[in-house]
C-alpha cells in the first residue's frame, strides 16, 4: 500500500492509502489509461505558478480534473473550455477524455480519476436506477444545453421503424453515445442489431452497406460527418415527437445548413436532443470533497462570461445557469455551493435591468411596443448580442 500525497475523500471519508498499482498519484493513474484518455495541453510550469499566485482564492487549491466522453465531440470541447477558463483564473484544472457511461462513471469514482464530468441524462438515469443514492453523491453543478441525436441511414430507409432487426452502429461500446442509443431505441420500441465502433469506421461500414444506420450524439462539427453523404444516397431519419420521449428528451431539428449532404435544401428534419449536465463526482453534501468542488464551481460561475466568446463551444451560449435538473423518478440535487451562487444572483438587484424594464413599460404604454413582461427576455437578448459584438 502507498500513502496518498494529497487529500482524497470518498463518501465523506478521507482515504489514506491506495494500491501500489495505481501509481504515486491520481494524475499518474490517468496517464496509464488507454490512448483515448488524452489530457489537454497545459501551460509551462512557470506560467502555471504565476497563474495560481494571481488568484488568492486558489492558492491552497488542489488540482482538479473534468471528464468528457471522446465520442461526444461537443462535450470534449466544453471540457477543454472549462479547463482553459479556470486555469486563466488561477484554478488548476485539466481536461480528460474517457467513458461517461454508467459503468465508466463508476470506475472514475472508484479510482478517483476526476472531480467533474459532463454527462447525459440517460447515463444519470441508469446510474440512479443501479444506485438510488447516486444523485446525492453526484450533484449537478449546472444543466447544459441538450445535444442533438442524429440517425443517419440510406434513403431507401424511410423511418426509424424500418430499422427493425437491422444492423445499427451505436458508437464505441462503453460510450455515452452507445448508452443513449440503446435507451432511445428501447423507448421507440424498435429492436435492432447493435454494433459498436468509432464513428469513422461506422460511416465507412454504412457506405459499404454493412450497416443500415449510424447513431451520432454531439458531433455537430465532426469532420467525418461534414464530408459524408456527398453522393446523395444518405439522409437523417426523423424521430417524431411522442409522449414516450417527453420525460427525457427535448425536441430538436437538423437543417440543411447544418447537414447539407444529409438534409434536403431549405428543409429540416425533426429529431430529439439529449439533455446534458455538468456534475461534481463523489461530492455528497457536507463532505470535505463537496466543499472543494464547491470552491471551483464558484470560480466557474463567476468566470462564466469568458465562455461566451467566439472561440468557445457555442453550446455555452444556450446554458441557463439557474435551470434545475431532475431525473424522471428521482430528485437530482444541485451542488450546495452552486445552488448558493444561483440563490445569491436571484436576490441581487440589477440597476440596468430595472431601468430597461421601465423603458420597455413606457414604450408599451405610449407606442404599442413590447409588453413590459417581455422586458427580461429582451434585456437578455440585448446583453447577449452586446457581449458577442464586443
Amino acid at each position: 500500500m502507498v500513502p496518498y500525497t494529497h487529500p482524497v475523500y470518498r463518501n465523506g471519508k478521507r482515504l489514506l492509502w491506495h494500491g501500489a498499482w495505481r501509481g504515486a498519484g491520481r494524475h499518474e493513474k490517468v496517464q496509464r489509461l488507454p490512448s483515448k484518455a488524452a489530457i489537454a495541453p497545459q501551460p509551462p510550469p512557470q506560467a502555471q505558478a504565476a497563474s495560481v499566485q494571481s488568484s488568492p482564492q486558489s492558492q491552497a487549491m488542489k488540482p482538479f480534473s473534468i471528464l468528457a466522453d471522446p465520442d461526444d465531440l461537443s462535450a470534449a470541447r466544453m471540457s477543454r473550455d472549462f479547463t482553459a477558463v479556470l486555469n486563466d483564473k488561477g484554478a488548476p484544472v485539466r481536461a480528460l477524455v474517457g467513458s461517461t457511461s454508467p459503468m465508466g462513471l463508476t470506475k472514475v469514482v472508484r479510482t478517483d480519476m476526476a472531480d467533474f464530468a459532463i454527462v447525459t441524462l440517460d447515463s444519470a438515469i441508469v446510474s440512479a436506477k443501479a444506485d438510488p443514492g447516486w444523485p446525492k453523491k453526484t450533484p449537478v453543478v449546472a444543466t447544459l444545453a441538450p445535444e442533438t441525436v442524429e440517425v443517419i441511414a440510406p434513403k431507401e430507409i424511410k423511418t426509424v421503424s424500418d430499422l427493425q432487426g437491422k444492423s445499427v452502429s451505436f458508437g464505441d461500446p462503453d460510450s455515452a453515445t452507445a448508452n443513449s442509443a440503446r435507451l432511445l431505441f428501447s423507448r421507440l420500441g424498435v429492436s435492432v442489431h447493435a454494433t459498436y465502433e468509432p464513428l469513422t469506421e461506422a460511416l465507412e461500414a454504412l457506405a459499404a452497406s454493412r450497416r443500415s444506420a449510424v447513431v451520432v450524439l454531439g458531433a455537430e462539427d465532426s469532420r467525418a460527418l461534414a464530408d459524408f453523404g456527398e453522393d446523395g444516397h444518405f439522409h437523417i431519419l426523423a424521430i417524431p415527437w411522442s409522449p414516450a420521449l417527453e420525460s427525457v428528451y427535448a425536441p430538436a431539428r437538423v437543417t440543411s445548413a447544418e447537414r447539407p449532404n444529409l438534409v434536403s435544401a431549405s428543409d429540416a428534419v425533426e429529431t430529439v436532443a439529449e439533455p446534458m449536465a455538468l456534475v461534481a463526482l463523489d461530492s455528497v453534501a457536507g463532505s470535505p470533497r463537496a466543499e472543494a468542488t464547491g470552491r471551483l464551481s464558484r470560480i466557474f460561475f463567476d468566470s462564466y462570461d469568458a465562455l461566451l466568446t467566439g472561440e468557445r463551444d457555442p453550446h455555452w451560449r444556450d446554458v441557463n445557469l439557474a435551470a434545475e435538473a431532475s431525473l424522471p423518478n428521482a430528485a437530482w440535487p444541485r451542488l450546495g455551493a452552486a445552488q448558493a451562487w444561483v440563490d445569491d444572483k436571484k436576490g441581487a438587484s440589477d440597476a440596468s435591468l430595472d431601468a430597461f424594464r421601465q423603458s420597455a413599460k413606457a414604450v408599451a404604454e405610449t407606442s404599442g411596443g413590447p409588453k413590459a413582461e417581455d422586458s427580461d427576455r429582451l434585456y437578455d437578448s440585448l446583453t447577449r448580442w452586446r457581449g458577442l459584438m464586443q
